[in-house]
């Protein structure tokens, strides 16, 4: 209440307690399997198919997914999440020359798979288009195509000691060198270049320039001893060190010694950082080979810029040289996984689980089901199937192709009894750009999310997603014709079938759950009420968090009944529930009767809601009667 200290009119603003509870998206499908390139085991959202162009590498005939996503948004999708999942993952990566011929710049693909084996990486040192040509070169990103001509994908990208290609190529380093296993002693660093773990120095009997040899070789060849230095040494008594040790070194014939010196970004005086510096001539270097203080007694340090160290301005040697068309060196590989790699591991966010990640997600397709050898859909189809339940989501079950009208009601009653499930039968053909446009049977689950997602964005998640309305874009045929009676067959057994008729073309003609036999008599018998429930539960599950934690009384109650209640009315008014008024459709409950003192006591609330659904019109009948005529 206003504090009020003068005769006046005084303003005050209250809350109206109105909450509005928006409704969440229905339609957005997740497409789990392999793919020609794209990170592995995350949902990567995409909003069209040219970002799965871009992202995914298109369509591959080894790829269901592909098809299945092209088909989606062809059929009216708007939003999709692509998990791709791949077995024996490798990257293809290509190591470059310096003007020292040593492998100075690693370049690797952005994502595992033979995808990238065909690119080939040029390197521009004279070019126009150079910031600086001291410490800058172009790198471009070419395809080799099959009639081995090139075709450019990216030119002219400006690179300095760390770039990034975000179509191409995910980090361009130095390339690693020697492993040093490092021991600090007496106020020295003595590492040795080449040793096993096992050949570390024994601090027990610690060594000394005077009376220890520590050797070692570089490249399995050649000798070598590093001496790294913690500490700013002048160049005098660098010289004395090394002096010292000089009938150490002839003894065991090295050939020559380097000593890593403490220096600073700009080669200056140390803050933690070592560069190499070596007595023979030519073979300075002002590469930092690591960064920061070493830990404790013993420590690892790896060579180059890829493990942590930086590039000096100016050190043109280490720059690569000028190269045209360069094949990768290390193939990438990564293969279409099986049923094992399709579920994944809840513990990694591996195969679907990778979608536990995702904020929300509706329609789930599985494209690969389709296609497995006998058997191995038995795996994925029930895994996939909890995690949709727990998700509160659909899934669009893919039953195999090798599935004939006498088994596919068999097969769909073992294979799942979910509410949240629904298969279709017989498979899609459409036209395949890969094979010379000629018809190729595919997985219809991309086509019917597409759909479903059409369905409602035009008529409302209420709406069975089938009939006349329900055309399948982009399907040139069914791979099996299905009559009326071969129809009805298979569609009390909760099989919804795909038809085609002269008119309408290729349609749903189904839509029924597999909970939606008319034996088992299930309330969620059909496809449009169940995804309703969903719509409804994720819609108030996130619509109420605010009442966590607030006074629970009648206050609090009357909120929840006028902000639930404003929501189902909503929904009443654009159709989606039976009966001619609000009291026929819905109701919502939150008193002192659904929460009685002992769930105060508890600190729970209860909310009843209730509606009553839109049941599709399956079974028209029309009853025709002749008029005898007047027999009065």
């Amino acid at each position: 209440m206003a504090q009020v200290s003068y005769p006046g009119v005084y303003i005050v603003e209250k809350a109206s307690g109105v909450r509005t509870i928006t409704g969440v998206a229905t339609s957005i499908a997740a497409f789990v399997g392999y793919t020609r390139k794209g990170e592995p085991d995350k949902a990567v959202p995409i909003t069209s198919y040219a970002d799965f162009e871009r992202g995914f590498g298109g369509l591959d005939r080894d790829s269901p997914v592909s098809y299945a996503v092209r088909q989606f948004f062809l059929n009216g999708g708007t939003q999709a999440l692509i998990v791709r999942v791949v077995a024996g993952k490798k990257l293809t990566s290509w190591l470059l020359k310096g003007d020292g011929a040593a492998d100075v710049l690693k370049v690797t693909a952005a994502s595992p798979g033979e995808w990238a084996n065909t690119l080939r990486i040029t390197v521009e040192r004279d070019s126009p288009q150079l910031r600086n040509p001291h410490a800058d070169f172009n790198l471009i990103v070419s395809q080799l195509q099959p009639d081995s001509s090139t075709v450019t994908l990216e030119t002219h990208r400006n690179l300095s000691m760390d770039p990034k290609s975000p179509q191409f190529v995910e980090s361009v380093v130095k390339n690693a060198s020697a492993l040093v296993q490092v021991e600090r002693v007496a106020g020295l660093v003595f590492a040795q270049t080449g040793c096993a773990v096992s050949d570390k120095i024994d601090l027990a009997h610690p060594p000394s320039p005077s009376n220890t040899v520590i050797g070692g070789t570089l490249d399995d060849t050649t000798p070598f001893l590093l001496i790294p230095v913690p500490i700013p040494v002048p160049w005098t008594d660098i010289n004395t060190l090394v002096h010292s040790i000089n009938d150490a070194i002839s003894d065991a014939g090295l050939a020559s010694v380097l000593l890593a010196l403490e220096t600073g970004e700009d080669g200056g005086a140390g803050n933690g950082h070592l560069s190499l510096k070596s007595l023979t001539v030519g073979e300075s270097s002002s590469v930092v080979i690591t960064r920061g203080a070493f830990g404790g007694l013993t420590a690892a340090i790896k060579l180059g810029l890829e493990n942590g160290g930086r590039e000096l301005p100016a050190a043109i040697e280490h720059r690569p040289i000028a190269a045209i068309n360069v094949a990768p060196s290390t193939l990438g590989a990564g293969d279409k996984g099986g049923p094992n790699d399709l579920i994944g591991s809840p513990d990694k966010k591996s195969g679907i689980y990778s979608l536990l990640d995702v904020d929300l997600f509706n329609l789930l397709c599985i494209p690969e089901t389709f296609d497995m050898p006998a058997g191995k859909e038995a795996a994925v189809i029930p895994a996939a199937t909890k995690l949709c339940e727990d998700r509160r989501a659909f899934y669009i079950v893919d039953a195999p192709l090798r599935l004939k009208l006498t088994e596919i009601g068999a097969w769909t009653n073992a294979a799942s009894q979910s509410r949240n499930a629904a298969t279709y039968f017989p498979p899609v053909r459409v036209l395949d750009p890969l094979d010379g446009l000629r018809p190729r049977s595919m997985a219809p689950s991309g086509t019917l999310a597409g759909v479903y997602a059409r369905t409602d964005a035009t008529r409302g998640v209420w709406k069975a997603p089938a009939g006349t309305d329900a055309t399948l874009n982009g399907v040139l045929d069914l791979a099996l014709p299905v009559n009326d009676l071969e129809n009805g067959q298979i569609n009390p057994l909760g099989v919804n079938v795909l038809r085609s008729f002269p008119a309408y073309g290729r349609v749903c003609w189904g839509a029924r759950t597999m909970k939606g036999a008319d034996a088992q008599a299930d309330e969620y018998k059909y496809i449009p009420i169940r995804r309703l429930a969903l719509f409804i539960e994720e819609s108030l599950y996130r619509g109420t968090q605010w009442v966590v934690f607030e006074p629970n009384d009648e206050p609090l109650w009357a909120q929840i009944r006028l902000n639930l209640g404003a929501f189902m009315n909503g929904l009443f008014r654009q159709g989606a529930f039976q009966g001619k008024t609000q009291q026929e459709a819905f109701f919502v409950k939150c008193d002192k009767e659904t929460t009685t003192q002992a769930d105060r006591n508890l600190g729970i609330v209860n909310i009843q809601v209730g509606f009553a659904p839109l049941k599709p019109a399956e079974f028209v009948v029309i009853t025709i009667q002749q008029i005898a005529g007047d027999l009065q």
